[in-house]
């Protein structure tokens, strides 16, 4: 069964609009995200944004084979997308991740 997890950081004051943009941009560059994904083994990756009071964070859910694996691949920075994601992610984002509690995973293998 894949593992999943969701985590989520800060966003720093006027950053959203660029960290938003630069995901419609993962959108367009379809071919390098697979890549990097396969390389990852990663199945799903999702961003959302949540405002809360005066900040917003950025949620980011993945299911993976494995995630701490998947988190070291990502790390390895073996494609250019790779390591624009991590700068743009050091650009927009003020402080680290919290990672949120994963108390069930539930899938339909038939749908697999």
């Amino acid at each position: 069964m894949p593992e999943v997890t969701l985590a989520r950081a800060p966003i720093e004051d006027g950053k959203e609009d660029e960290l938003r943009a630069w995901f419609a941009e993962l959108e367009e560059r379809e071919s390098e995200v697979i890549e990097t994904l396969q390389h990852e083994g990663v199945y799903t990756e999702t961003g959302f944004i949540l405002p809360e009071g005066d900040t917003s964070y950025l949620y980011v859910y993945m299911e993976a084979q494995d995630i701490e694996k998947a988190d070291a691949a990502g790390d390895e920075e073996r494609y250019d997308i790779d390591e624009e994601h991590h700068e743009l992610l050091r650009e927009t984002l003020a402080g680290g991740w919290d990672a949120l509690d994963t108390i069930g995973h539930l899938t339909n293998p038939h749908l697999r």
